[in-house]
C-alpha cells in the first residue's frame, strides 16, 4: 500500500478488500494509548461493503485561541498575543538560550485499511482455485519513504491465524528483515483476534522501514491493520512532510537532505552524526573568513587536528586561497589596513610588464620581484650604477665602470678666495677614463703612514704604495716609499690626507724638488680609495699595454701660481 493510497495485498489464493487512509501530519489525542483505534465496532457487522477508513486530527482553530484569551480575564490582549506568538515561535530543536537540542517529529498514521467480511477469506474473483487452494498468503504495506515504526497493528475477523510474520525492509524488493514472529515477541498484545506490535523504546532498538510484509499461515480474513511511526530525521528535525514522496524533514542544526542525513555545504568543519538526547551533534561551520559559501570535510585533518576541525574551504572568493581562504592568490598581496574578512583584503601586485620578472609579488609587502638592475616596489625604476636600455629582457643595464669612477676632490680649508684660485678646485666630479688615465704620470693605490716637515717649503709623507696601475718613466715600486707634498698646498687644502688611511694618487713629476722622487701637489688628487675601482684600473692598464694610450701623452704642465700666505716654492734643498 502506498501512502495516500491503497496499501496493497497480495495472497496466494485470494485477495482482501482494502482503502486507502489519509496521512496526517500530527498525532490525534485519541491514539496516544492504542496503535490503532479502528472506529468500526470489535465485531464487523454481516454485510460486505467496503468501509473508506478516515482519522481526523484535532487542530487548534481561532476559536479555541480566542477561549485561551477570554479565559486570561484581566490579561492584556497585547500581552496574550505576544504570549502565543513566542510559543509559536519557540523551536523544539533548540533550547531557550539558543543552543541546539535533541528533537523528534510527531507521531502520525502512516498506513491503514479497514474491511468488512462475511468469512475467513474473500475469495478474488477470477481466480483458478485449485485442489490445495487456501488463504495462506503475504500482504505488503508501503510507506512511501523511511520511517521510524512506532507500533503495527493487525485486527482479523476470526481469531488470528496459527501462525504470523512481520518483517520490515527499505525497499521493496528487499531483503526483509524479520521484526516478529507470533508468539515469541515480547511487544505483541492484544487477544486472538488483533495483534500489536510496538517498537522498543530507545534509539539503539528503533526500527526503520519503508515497507512491511505480513505473512500469514492459515485460513483468517483481515478486518483491519494500521501502522504508526514518525519521519526518520536522525533527531535533527522536529517537523516533517510527511505527504511528500519522499518524505521531507524540515531540518535544523544546520543539516540537510530528506532525512537530515548530512550537513549543508558550509558547515563540515566536523563529521555529520545523528543527534542522541545526550548530545545533539549540531554541523559546525568551516572557518572561511566569510570568502567561500562551501566546504568538505576531510577525516585526515580532523584526525591530525585531534577532533577540533576537518573542514576544508572550496571555491574561495575575493582573490584568496588556503584551506581557511587565509591568505592572497598568486599575484594578489594582503592589504594590512584590511580586515582578513574584508572583500579588499587582497590587492593585485600591479608589478610592471617589462621590469618585473612575472604578476606575483610578495604576499606581506607587495613588492614584485625584478630583473637584474631594477628597483621599486613595482619594479619601475632602475637602480644605482644602471641606466635604462631599450632592451624589454635587461630593461637595466650596468653603467661602464670607467665612466663611474666620480669622486669628488676636497675642497680648501681655507676660505680665502686666493687659496680657491690657486688650487682650482672649481671641478669637485671626475671623470676616469682612458684620456684622462693616459694623462697621469702615475695612479697609485697607497696607504699614508706618517708626516713631517722637511723644511719650510716641503711636507715629507711615509706611503706605502699597495699597487702601481700606471707609472712614470722611472717605475714605482710597491712597498714603503716617501711622497713629498708643497706645505703651501696643504695650507691651502688642496690636498687632505690623513694618516692611515688608503687614497688613490693621481699626479705628475712636474715640479718636484728630485725627478727620482714621488711629488704629490696641487696638480695631483688623492681620493679615497674605493674597492670596487680595482677592476676597471686594471681593464685601463691592460688597454694602456695594448697601445691605448698612444697619442694621449699627458698634457704640457702649466706654471704654478705664486702660493698665498708669502710662501716660497723652491726647486732643490
Amino acid at each position: 500500500m502506498g501512502r495516500g493510497g491503497g496499501a496493497g495485498v497480495v495472497l496466494d489464493s485470494a485477495a482482501l478488500l482494502l482503502a486507502p487512509a489519509q496521512s496526517p501530519t500530527s498525532p490525534g489525542p485519541e491514539d496516544s494509548h492504542s496503535a490503532l483505534t479502528p472506529e468500526h465496532p470489535r465485531r464487523p457487522p454481516r454485510s460486505c461493503r467496503r468501509e473508506a477508513h478516515r482519522t481526523s486530527w484535532p487542530q487548534r482553530t481561532l476559536s479555541s485561541w480566542a477561549q485561551v484569551l477570554a479565559s486570561a480575564g484581566t490579561m492584556p490582549v497585547t500581552l496574550a498575543l505576544l504570549l502565543l506568538l513566542s510559543q509559536a515561535s519557540a523551536d523544539p530543536c533548540y533550547h531557550p538560550g539558543g543552543r541546539p537540542r535533541f528533537c523528534l517529529p510527531p507521531v502520525t498514521q502512516l498506513a491503514a485499511m479497514a474491511a468488512s467480511c462475511p468469512r475467513a477469506c474473500i475469495l478474488a474473483p477470477g481466480v483458478d482455485l485449485g485442489p490445495r487452494a487456501t488463504c495462506n498468503g503475504s500482504m505488503t504495506l508501503g510507506l512511501g519513504g523511511p520511517f521510524l515504526l512506532t507500533s503495527v497493528s493487525l485486527r482479523f475477523c476470526t481469531p488470528g491465524p496459527p501462525a504470523l510474520v512481520l518483517s520490515a525492509a527499505w525497499t521493496s524488493g528487499g531483503p526483509w528483515r524479520s521484526l516478529w514472529r507470533r508468539p515469541a515477541w515480547p511487544g505483541a498484545l492484544g487477544g486472538p483476534e488483533r495483534v500489536t506490535f510496538r517498537a522498543p523504546p530507545g534509539l539503539r532498538t528503533s526500527v526503520v522501514a519503508s515497507h512491511l510484509r505480513v505473512e500469514l499461515g492459515g485460513r483468517a480474513g483481515l478486518a483491519a491493520a494500521g501502522v504508526r511511526g514518525r519521519c526518520q530525521c536522525h533527531g535533527h528535525a522536529a517537523r516533517c512532510a510527511a505527504r511528500a514522496q519522499p518524505p521531507r524533514c524540515r531540518c535544523r542544526h544546520h543539516t540537510t537532505g530528506p532525512g537530515c542525513e548530512s550537513c549543508r555545504p558550509s558547515h563540515r568543519d566536523w563529521p555529520w552524526r545523528p543527534a542522541t538526547p545526550q548530545h545533539p551533534h549540531p554541523c559546525l561551520p568551516c572557518s572561511c573568513n566569510q570568502h567561500a559559501r562551501r566546504c568538505r570535510f576531510n577525516s585526515e585533518l580532523f584526525r591530525l587536528s585531534g577532533g577540533q576541525s576537518g573542514g576544508v574551504c572550496e571555491r574561495c572568493r575575493h582573490h584568496t586561497a588556503g584551506r581557511h581562504c587565509h591568505y592572497c592568490q598568486p599575484g594578489f598581496w594582503r592589504d594590512p589596513s584590511q580586515p582578513i574578512t574584508s572583500r579588499k583584503a587582497c590587492r593585485a601586485c600591479q608589478c610592471h610588464p617589462i621590469g618585473a620578472t612575472g604578476g606575483t609579488c610578495n604576499q606581506t609587502s607587495g613588492q614584485c620581484s625584478c630583473k637584474i638592475g631594477v628597483t621599486g616596489l613595482t619594479c619601475n625604476r632602475c637602480g644605482p650604477g644602471y641606466q635604462q636600455s631599450h632592451s624589454p629582457r635587461m630593461p637595466c643595464q650596468r653603467i661602464p665602470e670607467a665612466t663611474t669612477m666620480l669622486a669628488t676632490t676636497p675642497r680648501a680649508y681655507s676660505a680665502d678666495p686666493q687659496c680657491q684660485n690657486y688650487c682650482n678646485t672649481s671641478d669637485t666630479k671626475v671623470h676616469m677614463s682612458l684620456r684622462r688615465y693616459c694623462q697621469q704620470d702615475y695612479v697609485l693605490h697607497a696607504q699614508v703612514l706618517a708626516s713631517e716637515a722637511a723644511g719650510p717649503v716641503w711636507q715629507r709623507l711615509a706611503v706605502r704604495v699597495l699597487a702601481a696601475y700606471k707609472q712614470r718613466a722611472r717605475p714605482v715600486r710597491r712597498g714603503s716609499q716617501d711622497a713629498w707634498v708643497p706645505r703651501a698646498d696643504l695650507a691651502c687644502g688642496c690636498l687632505r690626507l690623513q694618516p692611515v688611511t688608503h687614497y688613490l694618487l693621481l699626479g705628475s713629476a712636474a715640479g718636484g724638488p728630485d725627478p727620482t722622487r714621488l711629488v704629490l701637489d696641487r696638480h695631483g688628487l688623492a681620493l679615497p680609495w674605493r674597492p670596487h675601482w680595482a677592476r676597471p684600473l686594471r681593464r685601463l692598464q691592460q688597454e694602456e699595454r695594448a697601445g691605448g694610450c698612444r697619442g694621449l701623452g699627458p698634457p704640457t704642465p702649466t706654471p704654478s701660481p705664486e702660493p698665498p700666505g708669502g710662501l716660497e716654492r723652491q726647486g732643490k734643498h
